[in-house]
């Protein structure tokens, strides 16, 4: 190694010399590698003539044709539609007092469990012109694919359906501002 070369790589580290190397100088270092550069001599080898290899068949893969989900079309009986994620029978109850204080009961609404619902088709639900009131509770409409942006508490008319959006049963049971965010917002509702 050159010593301006080895000066720079280690600069500011002590370098020790080896005394069991045999390697006096540079000179000999690059003799060496030219010595074993040198090809050796072999024998001569018969030339076969060069066969090109064929490449493998391409394997015909048939492409699945795209599924389109079936939909089945939402049966929608009553003018309240209540939406939830699952329904506990506790949830079911307070969703009763719920309905029970704007004049309604369970029997009155429809009431879609998300998890138990794969999808709820939008045109097809608007066009059944069904449904006048719809209330989620805890299920953003984005999650539904529905291009509908609800701002939580605050009534939106959409298509002449009145859309409110408020936090899922559990969370209003154990919280009385989510109670009384959720009385004022049905009150503006039903008019009361």
């Amino acid at each position: 190694m050159n010593h301006i070369l080895a000066q720079y790589l280690f600069n500011k580290e002590t370098l020790y010399k080896n005394p069991q190397t045999e390697i006096a100088s540079e000179k000999e270092i690059v003799a060496q590698k030219k010595e074993a550069a040198l090809p050796e001599q072999t024998p001569a080898i018969a030339l076969t003539p060069k066969v090109t290899p064929t490449p493998p068949p391409t394997p015909v893969v048939e492409v699945p044709k795209a599924v389109k989900p079936v939909v089945v079309p939402l049966k929608l009986n009553h003018p309240f539609l209540v939406i939830t994620d699952v329904i506990s029978d506790d949830e079911k109850a307070l969703l009763g007092k719920i309905l029970g204080a704007v004049g309604l009961s369970l029997s009155q609404i429809d009431l879609i469990e998300i998890q138990k619902t794969q999808h709820i088709d939008y045109p097809s639900f608007i066009a059944q012109k069904v449904t006048t009131k719809f209330i989620s509770f805890g299920v953003g409409l984005s999650r539904l694919n529905w291009d509908i942006m609800l701002v939580p508490y605050q009534i939106k008319n959409v298509s002449g359906i009145d859309f409110l959006l408020a936090n899922d049963l559990r969370a209003i049971a154990a919280d009385t501002t989510l109670k009384k965010n959720l009385w004022a917002a049905l009150q503006k509702m039903f008019g009361k």
